[in-house]
């Protein structure tokens, strides 16, 4: 399928690892010029150099704190400045810390909220201009499903996701003259760094061998078993390509049929 993405510029957010790494290996092969972001700055240079290896493409990276409001405005530079104004803008992040209500603090929401919702905000607030110079865009927030199913002990990430769903979805009625698309994902049952830690707090706070819970979680999968972050980016190369041109305020949970939820 030819996706129409050679040469695209492409921001991919939280990239050295997991399903970020594994978008950004995915547009490159498509052809797409990739900047990559995360805090690790070695981890950061040797995903950037372990893509540019397989793909030939070229691949550029920059260290930041997305919960910096600065941030934002920083990388956009250092795109714009390097490889040119970005067509494809990934917001992903890892999600907040675990915990109930009366166990968290408001220092522990506003480190949430800023991570989850607004660093998404900002960024894209950033890449609208030029999108629209250009009549073309797309613009996907990498989510979770627990903004469709809440969880007690990830209440920080229901809450602040569920709130970048909303913002993405009125945003795409906005952009929709415009030739920008503007769509959720939301992963679940994905085999990411993310998901080994939750299933540990689960083994040290419920007394379940890890093991146990791992194989417990799987058979909970309609589908019966997790899937990779290759596997994951799949349909973010789709909703990236020409061939998703009709495609924005979606909502997508990929998760094996995990969601009961619609």
């Amino acid at each position: 399928m030819d996706t129409g993405l050679s040469n695209r510029v492409a921001l991919v957010n939280g990239a050295s690892q997991g399903i970020g790494k594994a978008i950004a290996l995915g547009l490159s092969k498509e052809g797409a010029i990739v900047c990559l972001t995360a805090r690790n700055k070695p981890r950061l240079a040797q995903t950037a150099d372990e893509i540019h290896q397989i793909t030939g493409n070229r691949v550029v990276y920059l260290a930041a704190d997305v919960v910096r409001p600065e941030s934002a405005s920083e990388v956009i530079h250092f795109v714009r400045e390097n490889i040119g104004n970005i067509d494809i803008l990934i917001n992903n992040s890892g999600g907040p810390k675990f915990g109930t209500l009366m166990n968290l603090n408001e220092t522990d929401w506003d480190q949430a909220l800023q991570l989850s919702l607004l660093s998404s905000i900002r960024f894209t607030k950033e890449v609208i201009p030029s999108m629209l110079e250009k009549t073309w865009g797309r613009i996907i927030n990498v989510t979770s499903t627990v903004a469709k199913e809440p969880s007690p002990t990830m209440i920080l990430s229901a809450t602040a996701r569920a709130g970048l769903a909303a913002f993405s979805k009125a945003l795409s009625i906005e952009l929709a003259p415009s030739g920008i698309t503007v769509n959720t994902i939301c992963p679940g049952g994905v085999l990411t760094e993310r998901l080994h830690n939750l299933l540990e707090v689960r083994s040290q706070t419920e007394h379940i061998p890890y093991e146990t819970l791992l194989k417990q979680s799987e058979k909970s999968i309609p589908i019966g078993r997790f899937a990779s972050p290759e596997e994951f980016s799949e349909i973010i190369i789709f909703l990236c390509s020409e061939r998703a041109n009709y495609v924005t305020g979606t909502y997508i949970s990929v998760d094996g049929g995990l969601t009961k939820s619609l």
